[in-house]
């Protein structure tokens, strides 16, 4: 048994009083004793009571001076349904640039099984019994896991821009009509691809164990990196007035992303597949431009998209890594959704032509057979592209190039 000296001063319970006990009493051992003194009358006479309410005893008040001694023994409670917190440990690694999210797990990944029912238990903190069952969905960490994942996390919050002040609009004024007809068909057509680029991540973030941090932050990046993408793409398709079309192919293509409930089949079709058929369509965009402001927004959204093909590639190799059986049903979903688009036999003619006349910048001839290659390169550029991406993601070559025939000509 040990005993600890508590002086109170001017301290009434109510007023402070209980908050410096709390801290005396809550880390002792049952049997442990706390002298409090206290030239307060009213605390003198409350304290017995207040102790007693919080499961301690009473066991010595005596007189010394002007001063109340009141001996306090710890009892069996806790005002915590959970073990005794640990002592403090060894502190994070701060860098140079501060507190890297790759830092603050000193014991390495999260456990391969996390509990599906636990709650909203923050990393380093320990739950208290009692609480409402959460039953979450995706409580398997090599079902989700990037070994790059908190590095992509990091990089996402580095690499946030803002879609109405780091755009030049103003330089994007002035088109000839059929050129500002292109470019809007062009970034509806982008516009209208993100939106499932933005709804496939955002279904499973209720599903993840809050366990596994990184993921449910890595999925809000996603989110919000896609949010931005539609602004900044809808902002350039309204800017001068000009409308296009939502095309219906683009929907359907689409549709079927948004129906995969597998998190790595969906990691597969949307970041490997599609979201790699995109990032050469973005670049295109960017070289081929006809005002800065397009070019601006075609760099700024291929820098994020690159962070989410990166996590498909790493999340897919790992996972077939941890299980190879995974792969039948990795191909199971792209030839699923390639079934119900076989009508599909290529990318519309209108995203061709519209890509054809901003590639070419004028309806001279020479300048537009000259965009119609540039545009063909790009699709075979594209299809090559994405068979690297496969195999880098673990596939076999002749997988690879099975996988990427299956995929949408929507490119998405």
């Amino acid at each position: 048994m040990n005993r600890r000296q508590c002086d109170a001063g001017d301290l009434e319970l109510g007023g402070g009083l209980e908050v410096l006990l709390a801290a005396m009493l809550d880390p002792a051992s049952p049997g442990d004793e706390v002298e409090v003194s206290t030239a307060s009358p009213e605390v003198a006479r409350e304290l017995p009571t207040w102790a007693r309410r919080a499961g301690h005893d009473t066991v010595d008040q005596r007189t010394a001076g002007s001063r109340t001694l009141i001996v306090i023994r710890r009892g069996t409670s806790s005002r915590v349904v959970a073990p005794p917190l640990a002592a403090a440990g060894e502190p994070a690694r701060l860098r140079p640039d501060g507190f890297n999210t790759r830092d603050w797990r000193l014991n390495g990944p999260p456990a391969a099984g996390a509990d599906p029912n636990s709650g909203f238990v923050p990393l380093g903190s320990l739950a208290e019994a009692g609480t409402f069952g959460f039953a979450w969905q995706l409580n398997d960490r090599d079902e989700l896991w990037s070994s790059d994942l908190a590095q992509l996390v990091e990089g996402a919050s580095a690499a946030q821009w803002d879609a109405s002040r780091d755009i030049p609009w103003h330089e994007a004024r002035g088109l000839p009509g059929f050129l500002e007809q292109a470019v809007c068909q062009v970034v509806t057509f982008i516009a209208q691809n993100e939106y499932a680029a933005y709804y496939v991540p955002a279904r499973f973030q209720h599903a993840v164990n809050p366990e596994f941090v990184e993921v449910l932050l890595w999925l809000a990046s996603h989110v919000h990196d896609e949010a931005r993408h539609i602004e900044v793409f809808t902002k350039r398709a309204v800017l001068n007035g000009a409308q296009a079309y939502a095309l219906a192919s683009a929907q359907r293509s689409l549709e079927t992303l948004l129906q995969e409930t597998d998190f790595t089949a969906s990691a597969l079709l949307l970041n490997v597949l599609g979201e790699g058929s995109f990032i050469d369509l973005l670049q295109f965009v960017e070289r081929h431009a006809p005002d800065p402001a397009t070019a601006a927004a075609a760099r700024l959204a291929h820098r994020d998209e690159l962070r989410h093909v990166r996590f498909g590639i790493t999340h897919v190799r790992q996972a077939l890594q941890k299980n190879p059986d995974l792969l039948s049903r990795l191909v199971a979903a792209a030839e699923h959704r390639a079934a119900r688009l076989l009508d599909l036999t290529g990318m519309s003619p209108l995203i061709v032509e519209a890509l054809t006349v901003m590639a070419a910048g004028s309806l001279a001839p020479p300048r537009l057979s000259k965009a119609a290659a540039a545009v063909r390169g790009l699709m075979k550029e594209t299809a090559a592209n994405r068979i690297t991406r496969l195999q880098q993601a673990g596939f076999d070559a002749p997988t690879a190039r099975y996988v990427s025939e299956l995929h949408t000509p929507n490119l998405m």
